[in-house]
């Protein structure tokens, strides 16, 4: 499933010019620097260093052999050799306002002894080991920063879909409460259970308690990145926070899926991060507010173990609905969903404090308990409608129910309305629908004409024939429930005209319009015309 977002206008050309500008110059002033701490870091995974002993932290953007002496030191220079005794091991040299930072190596131990710089093989092998590693973090500097520039004028999904090539593997941002934002589509997923999950909308229950579980006993830094297990797929995930602002947005989800996770995926995920952070943020897309009970809905909708539903309810010191309806809310504007949400449920607490609301596969829902008799009452009817104005949204209502796990069944019925449905009104009905629902799951052409009654081709080509209107007075006194005054009245025609075109229908064709099955077969037949042509 492909996830759509509204499409937002772009700033003008020299506000864009100006942001990429000052993007270039934050990231070229650290595209070429490497913490000290962190270069000797990244050493030890290939050498054993130790005694390290870091007065001042510095940023390092030259590898340099140490020279005998040394006449003007550079903090940005991390020096490789032997500081005063001849013949001993190697050292990582530093210099800063005459502080000297410093580590020794441990191993390789062996120092040859010959005056050839290129003849001391565990210095050169040093050397280059360090070298490579700020080129490698100047090349994924140059990365982020290529990235963080499109990122200006990009849309959300071509921005993700970047991300992920970047990475070379798919990646998924979800809110706080566990909700798919956005995923991107580019790289696909391989994993049918995650392909799920991102069409139902709603993370399992299972990588959530481990994502809360590696949240509370690791780091919260916007930099940490965690590995979280998940023993029903065959792909790994790295996860890493989104912050802005100092404010929790989310997390950042990505699978080895297509290639194996690298050696710098740690440092390069939260940068990459950062910047889809930053989009959401620009693009007003944010998790909805929703507190503990509001996620109920999402477990009427996700959960299969329907007998745990009374439990999880009394957790929140809530009962399970007796009975209820669930709303699909439309907006008719580029609106972000969570404001949208928010208007909602305040309108339908304010009658029904019970409700509840989210977002489930990209589509805002509402759940309310009501009776029966609420239901059918015009004051209901009346408070959807100015929903629908306030909001700017079109409702689509379920039908009626009284079982919780018929919940997620419900929400179905209104996602094909809403697909089927081309009534202008602001507020529909489901039930309204159902003949046309129904209609469109035979969806064969060659088929259905065969349940229209003869009765309505008949009429027709009579009509047709003799310029006359017996099918349409049909279909009026179908829609009037055979009233005769109505009929007339809605026809603009005398009652004694109406019993002669009823007459005249029943001459053409026998059928006998007092009986009520009868008026529903041919009823049926003029919705199912309808619908054919």
């Amino acid at each position: 499933m492909t996830v759509q977002f509204a499409q937002y206008s772009c700033p003008t050309t020299t506000l864009t010019v100006q942001k990429k500008i000052k993007i270039v110059k934050s990231l070229s002033m650290r595209v070429t620097k490497m913490k000290l701490s962190e270069l000797i870091s990244l050493l030890s995974h290939h050498f054993i260093i130790g005694h390290v002993k870091i007065d001042t932290e510095t940023d390092i953007n030259k590898i340099q052999i140490k020279p005998k002496q040394i006449s003007v030191t550079d903090p940005g220079i991390l020096y490789i050799g032997r500081n005063q005794v001849e013949g001993g091991p190697l050292e990582l040299l530093n210099y800063t306002n005459n502080i000297e930072n410093s580590a020794v190596v441990l191993c390789p131990c062996q120092v040859n002894q010959s005056d050839s710089v290129l003849a001391n093989e565990p210095l050169i092998q040093i050397f280059n080991q360090a070298n490579t590693i700020l080129e490698n973090d100047q090349n994924t500097s140059s990365v982020i920063a290529n990235l963080a520039m499109n990122a200006v004028t990009d849309d959300l999904q071509t921005s993700i879909n970047r991300a992920a090539e970047t990475v070379h593997n798919s990646l998924l941002i979800i809110d706080p409460n566990y909700q798919v934002l956005l995923h991107s589509t580019e790289f696909g997923f391989s994993d049918p259970l995650w392909s799920q999950i991102i069409n139902q909308g709603y993370c399992s229950y299972d990588f959530i308690a481990a994502v809360k579980h590696i949240i509370r006993t690791q780091s919260d830094s916007n930099l940490a990145v965690y590995d979280v297990p998940c023993p029903k797929s065959p792909y790994h995930r790295r996860v890493t926070n989104l912050y802005n602002k100092g404010k929790l947005l989310g997390f950042m989800l990505m699978f080895d899926d297509h290639t194996p996770f690298a050696d710098n995926t740690s440092k390069i995920l939260p940068k990459v991060g950062q910047i889809l952070a930053g989009e959401l943020v620009r693009n007003h897309v944010a998790a909805p507010t929703e507190n503990n009970r509001d996620r109920l809905l999402n477990t009427l909708l996700t959960e299969q173990q329907t007998q745990n539903f009374r439990n999880i309810f009394a957790a929140q010191h809530m009962e399970l609905p007796k009975t209820m309806v669930v709303l699909t809310c439309l907006p008719l504007n580029k609106q972000p969903l969570n404001g949208v949400q928010q208007q909602v449920k305040r309108h339908l607490s304010m009658q029904f404090p019970d409700t509840l609301s989210t977002t489930y596969q990209h589509h805002l829902l509402a759940l309310v308990p009501l009776t029966l008799t609420q239901y059918h009452s015009h004051q209901f009817q009346q408070l959807l409608e100015q929903i629908a104005k306030d909001t700017r949204c079109k409702i689509f209502v379920s039908t009626f129910y009284n079982n919780p796990s018929d919940t997620k069944a419900a929400f179905v019925v209104c996602k094909r309305t809403m697909k089927l449905s081309q009534s202008p009104e602001p507020v529909i009905f489901c039930e309204d629908q159902y003949f046309d629902l129904m209609l469109a799951r035979i969806n064969h052409d060659a088929i259905l004409p065969f349940f229209i009654d003869p009765t309505i081709q008949t009429l027709q080509n009579y009509d047709v024939e003799n310029e006359t209107e017996l099918l349409t007075t049909l279909l009026t006194y179908l829609q009037q429930d055979g009233n005769l005054s109505h009929t007339a009245d809605t026809l603009y025609i005398h009652r004694n005209t109406l019993h002669n075109r009823l007459e005249r229908i029943n001459e053409l064709t026998a059928i006998d319009l007092k009986d009520a099955n009868t008026r529903f077969k041919l009823l049926c037949s003029f919705k199912i015309k309808e619908y054919v042509h």
